[in-house]
């Protein structure tokens, strides 16, 4: 099941062991013992999933709303594949800790003193300790403000700007073009069965170049076979 298991590497390791179970610096005996290495054995099916379950307890669907006046101050959110994620803002907003990596995926939340960024796990131990002594600090309402819905238009709207500079730029760059192509096969991949791997491969229904060949283009074949 989901668990960590005792291993020994191999015969050399477990030689090892043995000896510095045995003997200390001086060559005498002794009781410490080394520390043991683990590895991750996660179930191999979900029949040994349900057999041995997870070792955790999930709560359910909670309202988040109603989270803001449980006496929980911290929130620990290991992730770094969630972009300005969700909860991290949340707790943010209502005034608790929020430990997460120093990341890009989170460094709009860096700006907030309630916000504990770790970069290793020793780290992280000393903000949980921290958070753990402490008290957040009180949102100021411009910091508060952060969080709401119309600020969040707001820096939607400043990002999407586009000066005649960058317009010139970006037609003269070709980008403009670069985005629109990568927009018609977004839609298309949508649309077709199969057309990424038309792309990549040929068929009888391909040019040499990888794209489709049209019916009008299929009739002419027709015609001069």
């Amino acid at each position: 099941a989901l668990s960590f298991s005792k291993t020994i590497d191999n015969d050399n390791d477990r030689q090892h062991h043995n000896n510095t179970d045995e003997r200390d610096d001086d060559g005498n005996e002794s009781d410490i013992k080394p520390a043991p290495s683990y590895v991750f054995d996660p179930p191999k099916s979900r029949f040994e999933w349900r057999r041995t379950p997870v070792p955790a307890r999930f709560l359910g669907v909670k309202d988040h709303a109603a989270l803001k006046d449980l006496p929980h101050k911290i929130f620990l959110n290991a992730s770094i594949s969630e972009v300005l994620c969700t909860t991290t803002a949340e707790a943010l907003a209502m005034g608790k800790f929020a430990v997460i990596p120093n990341h890009p995926s989170n460094d709009f939340f860096l700006q907030f003193p309630n916000c504990l960024a770790y970069r290793t796990m020793d780290e992280c131990v000393e903000k949980l300790q921290y958070a753990l002594s402490h008290d957040p600090e009180p949102l100021t309402e411009e910091q508060a403000y952060t969080f709401t819905w119309e600020a969040a238009t707001e820096r939607l709207i400043k990002s999407s700007i586009v000066t005649k500079r960058d317009a010139m730029e970006r037609d003269l760059g070709g980008i403009d073009k670069r985005d629109e192509r990568a927009a018609w096969i977004h839609a298309e991949t949508g649309k077709k069965h199969g057309f990424l791997r038309k792309l990549f491969t040929k068929d009888d229904d391909t040019t040499a170049s990888g794209g489709e060949i049209s019916d009008g283009e299929k009739s002419t074949s027709d015609k001069s076979n």
